[in-house]
């Protein structure tokens, strides 16, 4: 069997976004409960727009959530292929999920800004 740095560069890609993908799991986890504890919060549940909003809020987190969830168990189907044939395709879906990922905690934390004022 031989090692070709293809291979090689491949496996630390995988390694790298599989630590990025659970970071941002993790992150978006952390932005439910946040989004939860606005909800409940009296100055903010009384306000039908800004409940609404809120909810609004929740329900993208919670699907761009699944999505990566999703995508972390395709991943690991993924890993079995093989890797000098899928690597750019991987790493194409890996750009997709991290773009629409960083593109969701930007209009959250616009978002969160407007409400904490």
């Amino acid at each position: 069997m031989h090692l070709y740095k293809l291979d090689i560069d491949l496996d630390y890609t995988h390694q790298d976004s599989t630590g990025e993908l659970e970071s941002w799991i993790h992150h978006l986890e952390g932005i439910k409960k946040e989004l939860k504890t606005f909800c409940t919060k009296k100055k903010y549940s009384k306000h039908a727009l800004i409940k609404k909003a809120v909810l609004l809020k929740a329900s993208t987190n919670n699907s761009i959530l699944k999505t990566l969830r999703n995508y972390k168990e395709f991943r690991e189907f993924w890993n079995t292929c093989d890797a000098a044939q899928s690597g750019m395709a991987f790493i194409r879906e890996h750009n997709k999920h991290k773009s629409d990922y960083l593109k969701h905690i930007n209009e959250y934390k616009s978002f969160k800004s407007k409400l904490t004022v």
